[in-house]
């Protein structure tokens, strides 16, 4: 009797690898394999077509201490603007959609109407999303300037507005995702603890504080930790909106654009504008992995302290 079981469970085990070995043979290939190949290239001098050469912490100690290079200025105003960005979009990506969840949830008249219509830009893919968006924000025939009597006033050149402009349209395109993570959160929340602490006299916001903040601090900390490593890794806003933006620092023939985040910065740098050179733009990719990793963790124990 032991026997068979045993056997069966063997069975049972082969064919569940069976099953996973796509999505393991994907993984490697496609996840695992570039990961770290991207972190070997980071310690090598390396053109592309040519073979890598290990270098050690040279490519690190150029873009982080070595002033007289153009790889230093690049990741320090690429850094810069991509946490300028993280610092006031991130607070809406959270703040905004849990407050329309929790509106949505005291079951208003049409609020699944509205729960459509706000999620459907998180359907729509960036291109869509920044062509659109560009073309409304546009001087000379944008619907925005319109409405707002604004005449040809250019958003895409003008600080700080190109900066309010694609927070607004960041904001807007991806909230819709983490509104259902809340909605769901909020709908587990038991009505009894709600209704008691009613009867006892709290309002509305103190019942939001006390009550349903505490209730859902695991969907915030998850919704929190993603939201920061994607707009941590932000490009495609600022590229489609305005290419960088307009020039405002020139450092030793070395210009900074106004909207120029780091991923747009280690792109051009590992295959395009300034020289491919994926040695150096891969230490970069993995000095911003880290700040990601360590924000990341910093955020998670405070979540916990608190929870």
């Amino acid at each position: 009797m032991m026997k068979t079981r045993h056997l069966n469970q063997k069975k049972q085990f082969r064919k569940s690898i069976l099953f996973l070995l796509p999505l393991l043979f994907t993984f490697t290939c496609f996840n695992l394999i570039p990961s770290l190949t991207g972190i070997y290239a980071a310690f090598t001098k390396w053109t592309l077509g040519d073979r890598p050469i290990f270098v050690g912490l040279n490519n690190l100690r150029a873009i982080l201490f070595d002033r007289s290079t153009e790889y230093y200025w690049t990741f320090r105003w690429g850094l810069g603007n991509t946490c300028l960005f993280v610092l006031f979009c991130v607070p809406l990506r959270i703040l905004v959609p849990l407050l329309f969840a929790f509106a949505i949830n005291t079951h208003c008249r049409g609020n699944k109407v509205f729960q459509a219509i706000y999620y459907l830009p998180s359907l729509l893919s960036l291109s869509v999303v920044m062509s659109s968006w560009a073309y409304m924000f546009d001087t000379n025939y944008g619907i925005i300037n319109a409405l707002l009597g604004l005449g040809k006033f250019s958003w895409t050149n003008t600080i700080p507005y190109n900066w309010i402009a694609i927070i607004w349209i960041s904001v807007w395109w991806g909230n819709g995702g983490t509104m259902i993570i809340y909605q769901s959160a909020l709908a587990g929340i038991p009505l009894e603890i709600i209704e008691s602490a009613q009867i006892d006299g709290a309002n509305t916001w103190q019942r939001f504080f006390h009550i349903t903040l505490p209730s859902i601090r695991y969907p915030l900390s998850y919704t929190l930790a993603t939201t920061l490593i994607a707009e941590f890794n932000v490009w495609g806003q600022p590229m489609m909106f305005n290419n960088g933006g307009i020039i405002v620092e020139t450092v030793n023939g070395f210009t900074r654009k106004s909207n120029m985040m780091l991923m747009q910065y280690i792109k051009d740098l590992g295959f395009g504008n300034y020289g491919a050179n994926p040695g150096v733009a891969s230490a970069m990719s993995l000095s911003l992995g880290l700040i990601i990793v360590l924000v990341s963790m910093v955020q998670i124990r405070l979540m916990r302290e608190n929870s």
